[in-house]
């Protein structure tokens, strides 16, 4: 029993002497936080491009670009893991790994990355840019109980912009811009579907070069102070495609504020109610896709809207349409072609869909959309 006794005694000992581990101090707020949420995992990524802009973002926080903001990058590579990755000035911590049972274009993983950067990066302000394939309006993404549209792609899975809007409304920080580096986010039925939910978005109406944006330039843009310059983010990445010749002179880029879009919406359909929709007699709509007018599926919006108009002789509703659209629309710009084959000169920064007849309303279940039940859908087919 004395014998037990003293070991106890020298047990307690010991512990009493052991230094208590630290607790990890808080993450100090940072003026901005920008996250780049890179679904990579299909063939963007096994050309290696999410590594390729890792190095440029790498280039410009040696630079001192971030300043006293953070810039983390959530990358989903190919076959691999998941990382949250934070890019600092002289290197590249990774801050978290990920499981692979959820795939990056599900509402879960996004929420839960969205969760991470509040807890692991807290700032004043917050900014977003997401990085995949992006088929615009096209409603053939995972189901999640929300009306559907596409971004990204995993494994032949998408998500859809309903579903994106709603994980970003309902994340635990408020973003005040969205930039798609990717292609064809720049639809009115997506914007949309989020306007509510960020109020500053930037991105293409066309396809996009896979290079995407270049890093090294823009991410003096997103850490601009005292807000984000996302008007100059979007035209370094117009002039320097715009720079290029020949078939690598291709880029559309736009910039919109989110706040406008229900006028826009109550103006677009005023001129629906009034003038119908189809394809005008006689009317080559601006494609934003190479391919024949009939398989497109992406217009541009304000050509449209007054094509309608003047076959109606409704310049009252053109002139609405173009209030509205102007007090949305901060920034446009396109070469004069798409890869060196498609004239660009009436782009306007914004695409739509045209229903041609009840028969195209169905398409890409458009029929599904948001923009068609508030707007679209005031058009009568016989």
């Amino acid at each position: 029993m004395i014998f037990v006794s003293v070991v106890l005694v020298s047990l307690m000992s010991c512990r009493k002497d052991e230094p208590t581990p630290p607790t990890p101090p808080s993450p100090t707020e940072a003026s901005r936080t920008v996250l780049v949420y890179m679904a990579a995992n299909n063939n963007l990524g096994s050309n290696r491009f999410d590594a390729m802009d890792i190095a440029e973002m790498q280039t410009a926080a040696a630079k001192g670009h971030i300043g006293t903001g953070r810039l983390l990058v959530y990358q989903a590579p190919y076959n691999k893991a998941p990382l949250m990755l934070d890019v600092r000035k002289d290197a590249i911590d990774t801050l978290k790994v990920y499981d692979r049972n959820t795939m990056s274009v599900e509402a879960a993983r996004m929420a839960e990355v969205f969760a991470d950067v509040e807890k692991l990066a807290p700032a004043a302000d917050y900014g977003l840019v997401l990085w995949s394939h992006g088929t615009g309006w096209i409603h053939d993404g995972i189901e999640t109980g929300f009306r559907q549209k596409s971004f990204g792609e995993e494994n032949g899975k998408k998500m859809n912009t309903s579903t994106l809007a709603a994980v970003i409304t309902e994340a635990p920080i408020d973003f005040s811009f969205l930039y798609f580096d990717c292609c064809y986010m720049m639809s009115i039925e997506c914007l949309y579907e989020l306007r509510n939910a960020v109020p500053l978005i930037a991105g293409s109406a066309t396809e996009l070069p896979s290079p995407g944006m270049p890093y090294d330039l823009n991410v003096a843009r997103f850490f601009a102070t005292p807000n984000a310059d996302i008007v100059g983010a979007a035209t370094n990445t117009y002039e320097t495609y715009d720079s290029y010749s020949g078939i690598d002179r291709t880029c559309t880029m736009s910039v919109v504020n989110t706040g406008g879009i229900a006028s826009l919406a109550e103006a677009a359909r005023a001129i629906y109610e009034a003038c119908g929709g189809g394809l005008p007699e006689g009317y080559e709509p601006q494609r934003f896709s190479y391919i024949s007018v009939a398989a497109c599926k992406y217009f541009d919006f304000k050509d449209y809207m007054h094509e309608l108009c003047a076959r109606d002789g409704r310049a009252d509703l053109a002139e609405a349409f173009d209030k509205a659209f102007d007090d949305v629309v901060l920034y446009s710009a396109a070469t004069p072609r798409l890869w060196n084959s498609l004239d660009l000169d009436r782009h306007n920064g914004i695409s739509t869909y045209i229903l041609r007849d009840a028969s195209s309303i169905s398409t890409g279940n458009y029929n599904q959309l948001s923009w068609y039940a508030d707007v679209a859908s005031a058009i009568k087919f016989e």
